[in-house]
C-alpha cells in the first residue's frame, strides 16, 4: 500500500500505535522500513502514544527515521483513550495512565531540546541528562512537525487547544463532523495567538474512514461491523465518513476541505484494504486533486 501511495501521488502514509491493546505493527520500525521502499511520501503516525515510551530513547528513534527518510517524518501525537483497556496497556508498559497528558508534553519538550544538537542538562522524573547530545539529528533543524490531538469526537476541550498552542505545529483529530472543523481551526488560531505563535497557516489533519461499495447500505454495514470488531464501541462511528460509491465519497470528503481541513488521513475498513486503496485511487483521488 505504501508503494502504491508513493507512485500514485498521495502526500503521506500513516501508521497507528498500540502495543498490547490491539494487533498493530510497531510504528517506528514500520516507518523505517517504509522509508527504504518509498521516495516521496511523508511518513506519519496517526497517532503515536509517546507516554508509553522513554522520551530520550524515542527522541533518538524519531530522529533516526527522519534522517534516513530525508525529513519525511510527521509526528501525530495523542494521549490515548480514558478506558479500562487503555489503563491496562499503560500498566503493561510500566507507565502511569494518570500522567499520560503531562508525559506527552514532557516528551515534546525533551525531543526539541535534544534535536538542537547542543549539550543538554535536564532533570525531570526518570530523565536525567548531563551535557548529553543526540545523533544523528533530524534531517531538518526544527525536527519533524508535531501534530497534537484536539477536538476528538467533537470535544472542544480548552486544555487540548492550549497544548497545541504551546507545543504543536498542527492538529490531528478524528471522529469529527466536517462542519465542526471550522470551529477547530478558529479555536486553534486563538490558542496560537495567546502563546505568541500566530501564523498564516498550520496543518489541520482529520483521520477519517472510507469504505467504497456500489451500494451505500453495504458500505455502512461493513463499516459498522469492522469498527465494532476492532474497537468494540459505537463511539467510533461518529463523524463524516465516505461510505458508498465514488460520488458519495467525493462529496463527503470535499465537505472537510470546505471547512478548512488541509489534510485527510484515510483509513480503509474491511479485509480488502489494498483493493479499497486501488479503487479510491482510480475513482476518487483525481476529483480531490481538482
Amino acid at each position: 500500500m505504501a508503494r502504491h501511495a508513493d507512485r500514485a501521488g498521495y502526500d503521506a502514509v500513516w501508521v497507528g500505535d498500540s502495543i498490547v491493546a490491539k494487533p498493530r505493527l510497531e510504528p517506528l520500525t514500520t516507518l523505517a522500513y517504509l522509508a527504504g521502499i518509498t521516495t516521496r511520501v511523508r511518513l506519519g503516525t496517526a497517532v503515536l502514544l509517546p507516554a508509553l515510551r522513554h522520551p530520550v530513547v524515542l527522541a533518538h528513534q524519531i530522529a533516526n527515521v527522519d534522517q534516513i527518510s530525508r525529513g519525511r517524518v510527521v509526528m501525530g501525537l495523542g494521549v490515548g483513550w480514558s478506558l479500562p483497556s487503555a489503563e491496562r496497556e499503560w500498566a503493561a508498559c510500566g507507565a502511569d495512565h494518570k500522567r499520560r497528558v503531562r508525559r506527552l508534553e514532557e516528551h515534546v519538550e525533551i525531543w526539541r531540546m535534544l534535536w538542537r544538537g547542543e549539550p543538554v542538562t535536564h532533570r525531570n522524573g526518570d530523565v536525567e541528562l548531563t551535557d548529553h547530545t543526540l545523533g544523528p539529528l533530524p534531517w531538518n533543524p526544527a525536527g519533524p512537525p508535531v501534530l497534537i490531538t484536539a477536538a476528538n469526537r467533537g470535544e472542544m476541550l480548552d486544555a487540548q487547544f492550549d497544548r497545541f498552542g504551546r507545543l504543536g505545529d498542527g492538529i490531528i483529530t478524528t471522529y469529527v463532523h466536517a462542519e465542526e472543523c471550522r470551529l477547530v481551526r478558529e479555536r486553534a488560531e486563538e490558542a496560537l495567538a495567546r502563546h505568541g505563535r500566530a501564523k498564516a497557516s498550520f496543518e489541520l489533519c482529520v483521520y477519517t474512514t472510507v469504505r467504497m461499495e456500489n451500494d451505500p447500505r453495504t458500505a455502512e454495514r461493513v463499516t459498522t461491523e469492522f469498527l465494532a470488531t476492532y474497537y468494540g464501541g459505537g463511539v467510533h462511528s461518529r463523524g463524516t465518513m465516505g461510505l458508498g460509491p465514488a460520488d458519495v465519497v467525493i462529496t463527503a470528503l470535499r465537505r472537510y476541505a470546505a471547512a478548512g481541513v488541509s489534510d485527510l488521513c484515510i483509513r480503509f475498513v474491511g479485509d480488502d484494504q489494498l483493493a479499497q486503496l486501488e479503487r479510491f485511487t482510480a475513482e476518487v483521488l483525481p476529483a480531490l486533486r481538482d
